[in-house]
């Protein structure tokens, strides 16, 4: 069963069913509707009301020898830079496997690519997706290497002296 949706109320599965049967859910999720997420990111209303988290979850009856799931978000997640205190966007894209069955598999070793999830009758993938997103969002968000001239920017107006030894970290680069 293929579905694409935008989802407005909590999405509910048996996750075992869902699994067994290969079904595949895809849509994207309100950033105002994941409490959670929304609580950590103190932003302007407009900004998070704007904001979508896109998902796909698909069943898998057999990949590793068991019923799983895979889960895929793509999101960009507003934020503070915290060099720089401009907004920002924080980009995320996370892939997860996850065996499903009613205790721990024998021999399960929780690895970073596999993750178990216990077999459940209501599943709430909004939880599912809120929880791996808090773990994957950054501590303390800063632009990233491509946009940090915005930071750079952003500290000589405001009286800031820039570091003297920014130099050498590209001069370093360009002598290897």
């Amino acid at each position: 069963m293929n579905k694409l949706m935008a989802i407005m109320k909590p999405l509910l599965i048996n996750n075992l069913e869902f699994a067994v049967s290969e079904q595949i859910v895809s849509g994207s999720v309100e950033l105002t509707s994941l409490q959670r997420l929304n609580d950590l990111l103190v932003l302007k209303i407009e900004r998070q009301q704007t904001a979508k988290i896109h998902f796909t979850l698909i069943g898998e009856a057999k990949k590793f020898s068991q019923p799983s799931l895979h889960l895929t978000i793509d999101a960009e997640l507003p934020a503070i830079c915290q060099r720089c205190l401009n907004e920002m966007k924080v980009p995320l894209k996370l892939d997860f496997d996850y065996l499903i069955s009613d205790s721990e598999p024998a021999g399960f070793d929780e690895s970073d690519d596999l993750d178990w999830l216990e077999s459940a009758r209501e599943m709430h993938v909004w939880e599912v997706i809120e929880d791996e997103l808090l773990i994957a969002f950054p501590i303390a968000p800063v632009h990233s290497a491509v946009n940090q001239q915005e930071c750079i920017q952003y500290t000589k107006q405001s009286g800031e002296k820039p570091n003297p030894f920014a130099v050498l970290k590209d001069f370093a680069k360009k002598s290897s």
